[in-house]
């Protein structure tokens, strides 16, 4: 299925059919699985679907600019797990999608149907509507990016979600200097492959005092992908980044909810907890809508390059922490309950009622310092949850025939939220209801994104 791409992404798909991107080579997936974070079952079902969504009525997910198969593999791989699902992958890029074919093929996935096109022309194919959307990196390369996020929302259901990333202002501020300064280089240049040599040549010549020379870590993509990545980044036709308000406001105009941040290190670093201690400033600044308080944040940080996020057609749609019938998975930081019991145990009541410190490293090596509270019941209480299979109920109930305790359930939630609340607030804890089955993980297989 094709049809002719809107003039105005012209420039845009002619760079990705040169070079696809990201970056990827379909034989890896011949030998590991590479997950999406945000797109975990448990993430999609917490955040968007009140812990309750069993993927077991017909399942639909549109993966709008597909790429190389990132999203649509992921997702497709886990959803083989439930017939009559499907997911909609969509490029105008035919390089790009041959890419992902040959990933999906390794991975013996059937479940994915295949369209080569713009987004733009959605409205046009009849596709019907979606549980579930993914978006990631092109919204912000369309020369009207709110008719694409407007595209989306109304091919959503009314109970329907999904994971948007467009990128951040203040982050790519060195970027958007390079760009600059590459267009003013360039002039005079028409091959792509003089475009390339050139900007490598400057890129090569910029001194320690650049802007961008002074942040490079924060985006890597020429370093990462090469070519590839160096033109995504710097030679891009198309380019447009948001601040928070603004990304609220193009988000909302759409008719959807912005329901958080997916990223545990940008959802840490847009917390006003992150940057003061207990004072006036602080209290006043709580005082303010999120929003507002997250807006504070991505300046005061300085270095959030994207914003990914879940979106929601509806309100309210996060699994609640109050439901005792729901189950408690910490599943992108397995080793953290047993790291908490293995601690207790060597260090005994020498430990109870005082903090414990933990550093939790991503596979980017990036760290994140947590503090636990060691109480009385912790440790019962970390070595119910690590299961990830029981209700607070179950949990609850198993902790009082270890221990002999008499406490109601609602004094043993209060001391395991007192440790649960850090982690949910930077996105470690999913819930889902006790009348869904426990997901399939793919740990062993997995290589992590």
């Amino acid at each position: 299925m094709f049809s002719t791409p809107k003039k105005d992404l012209q420039q845009v798909q002619n760079q990705y059919e040169n070079y696809p991107y990201p970056y990827r080579n379909p034989d890896d997936d011949k030998h590991r699985i590479m997950r999406m974070e945000g797109e975990f079952l448990y993430e999609i079902i917490h955040y968007l679907y009140n812990g309750k969504q069993n993927f077991k009525n017909g399942f639909r997910v549109l993966v709008a600019g597909g790429g190389t198969g990132d999203s649509a593999v992921w997702l497709g791989k886990q959803l083989m797990d439930y017939p009559g699902s499907e997911v909609v992958y969509l490029d105008f890029s035919g390089p790009s999608m041959e890419i992902a074919k040959k990933r999906a093929a390794h991975q013996g996935i059937t479940n994915i149907t295949w369209v080569e096109d713009s987004i733009l022309n959605l409205p046009e194919l009849s596709i019907g509507k979606f549980d579930y959307v993914n978006c990631i990196g092109v919204l912000h390369h369309l020369e009207d990016p709110e008719s694409g996020i407007q595209i989306l929302s109304d091919l959503l259901n009314e109970d329907g979600g999904g994971m948007i990333m467009v990128y951040a202002q203040y982050g790519r501020t060195g970027v958007y200097q390079v760009q600059e300064l590459l267009r003013s280089t360039g002039k005079g240049i028409e091959g792509i492959e003089e475009e390339v040599s050139s900007a490598w040549d400057v890129l090569n010549c910029l001194p320690k005092s650049n802007w961008f020379v002074r942040g490079e870590e924060l985006v890597s993509d020429h370093q990462q992908y090469g070519d590839i990545g160096l033109y995504d980044a710097f030679l891009h036709k198309r380019d447009r980044a948001y601040t928070i308000p603004q990304l609220y406001e193009f988000i909302e105009n759409a008719g959807l909810n912005i329901v958080g941040f997916v990223d545990h290190f940008t959802r840490a670093a847009l917390s006003i907890d992150s940057y003061f201690k207990d004072s006036a400033t602080k209290e006043r600044i709580k005082k303010l809508p999120l929003r507002e308080q997250q807006a504070i944040c991505e300046i005061m940080v300085g270095n959030i390059t994207k914003h990914t996020i879940h979106i929601s057609r509806k309100t309210d749609t996060v699994a609640d922490f109050s439901d005792f019938n729901n189950i408690p998975c910490i599943y992108n930081a397995p080793e953290l309950c047993r790291s908490i019991i293995n601690f207790i145990e060597s260090n005994g009541n020498k430990v109870l009622n005082k903090p414990v410190a933990y550093k939790y490293v991503d596979i980017y090596k990036r760290q994140m310092d947590l503090e636990f509270h060691v109480l009385p019941h912790s440790k019962s209480l970390f070595e119910q949850l690590e299961s990830g299979n029981k209700t607070f109920f179950e949990i609850f109930e198993a902790v009082r025939k270890e221990t002999g305790s008499s406490l109601p359930d609602e004094v043993l939630w209060n001391e395991l939220m007192v440790n649960l609340n850090p982690l949910y607030s930077v996105g470690m804890v999913f819930l889902r209801h006790k009348s869904i089955e426990k997901f399939r993980d793919f740990r062993k297989e997995e290589l992590t994104a």
